[in-house]
């Protein structure tokens, strides 16, 4: 059997971003949050390429602008929250026609999981951005990244250590809860 470097590659940059991804979860302040997302994002954007899975790399780089997006105080506070939020969920959308010739299943998984995670940060709650992740966000993912031709094992032990990770952030800071910044 012959080494495919590239899957190799793929693979160690989907464990990066799974570091990163984790740690996010642990990360009191929604700053602190976003840029691990974001970080995160690269990452498995680079991962999803080097795999050949081109429908999370092109959700990955929406993933990239979003945390940034919310993660500027005086815009995510703004009165433009609403309307830059369906500009998110269009652009979103317009992704949509890039990758529908893929398995349309696994598009739609990761649509959907974007989509939820985009509307869960723009309430910029720490408590409802962990729960859209715990019960929409991480299991599409999950699935995702199982199901596609070469299956990301960072992904899919960033999901699984995602949902635990947010049962032990809603455990820790159930009496003190999470900042807004």
């Amino acid at each position: 059997m012959e080494l495919n470097y590239t899957v190799i590659i793929g693979q160690i940059f989907g464990i990066a971003g799974m570091l990163m991804t984790i740690f996010s979860m642990q990360c009191r302040s929604n700053q602190n949050f976003f840029r691990c997302q974001t970080a995160g994002g690269v990452l498995f954007m680079i991962s999803f390429m080097l795999l050949g899975a081109w429908s999370g790399a092109i959700m990955n780089v929406f993933g990239i602008l979003r945390p940034e997006l919310f993660r500027r105080e005086k815009i995510a506070a703004s009165k433009w929250t609403l309307p830059g939020l369906l500009i998110f969920l269009l652009m979103l959308s317009l992704l949509l026609i890039f990758v529908w010739k893929e398995n349309p299943f696994l598009v739609l998984l990761v649509f959907v999981a974007q989509g939820a995670g985009t509307c869960a940060m723009a309430t910029q709650n720490g408590k409802l951005i962990r729960l859209g992740q715990l019960y929409v966000v991480s299991p599409l993912w999950l699935t995702y990244n199982i199901l596609v031709p070469i299956p990301s094992i960072g992904g899919i032990i960033t999901e699984t250590f995602n949902i635990i990770s947010v049962l032990v952030a809603l455990f820790r800071y159930r009496k003190t809860g999470f900042t807004k910044k």
